[in-house]
């Protein structure tokens, strides 16, 4: 007969013996379809400029500007949203009475600028279709940000992403398919 332990170890060794048991999987579905899930292309998870800003100044002014500069850089975002932080931005950092941190992040605001935004494919084509970000169509608030739009992927073509009607628009078709000319400022935007 066997001991209680040399039972338990016979149970363990039997068990651990076994196939492992594999549980069914549940595709995410919508519309009776599987969902695709593709990664970000925003590597960009965390732009850079985000630790800049955080850091540019104390007392949680700059994590807290931190905080909110992302939702402008995603695709459901209005096409100024990105450029009004920016001058929000600027703004803060004529409060702080510190020129050398308003330099700083006047700078910062011109990087954050210039952060490519981040728009879904389009997934109505086979393969799917990359996209561009609609440029803002209004002038900066404050003269260092004229002429400043965001980056574009240049392997996106010429489709581009309209978040007010959510489709896909032609470069052309839509005047925020072109950036913004504004006052001239001895520079022209080629893309």
């Amino acid at each position: 007969m066997l001991s209680p332990f040399q039972f338990a170890f016979l149970a363990l060794a039997l068990i651990s013996a076994s196939e492992p048991v594999l549980g069914r999987e549940r595709w995410l579905e919508r519309g009776g379809r599987a969902i695709q899930l593709n990664p970000r292309r925003f590597g960009q998870d965390h732009p850079a400029v985000l630790d800049k800003l955080r850091a540019a100044c104390g007392g949680g002014v700059c994590a807290k500007l931190a905080g909110g500069a992302v939702t402008p850089l995603l695709a459901a975002q209005g096409e100024c949203t990105q450029q009004d932080f920016a001058d929000h931005i600027i703004d803060t950092g004529l409060t702080l009475n510190d020129t050398t941190t308003l330099a700083s992040l006047v700078e910062i605001a011109k990087e954050y600028r210039q952060t490519e935004k981040n728009t879904p494919p389009d997934f109505s084509t086979n393969p799917s279709t990359p996209r561009n970000s609609v440029f803002c169509q209004t002038a900066p608030k404050h003269a260092e940000l004229n002429g400043l739009v965001q980056a574009q992927d240049p392997a996106n073509g010429n489709v581009f992403f309209d978040p007010a009607t959510k489709k896909s628009v032609q470069r052309g078709a839509q005047a925020n398919t072109i950036p913004f000319a504004g006052p001239f400022n001895g520079t022209l935007l080629d893309l």
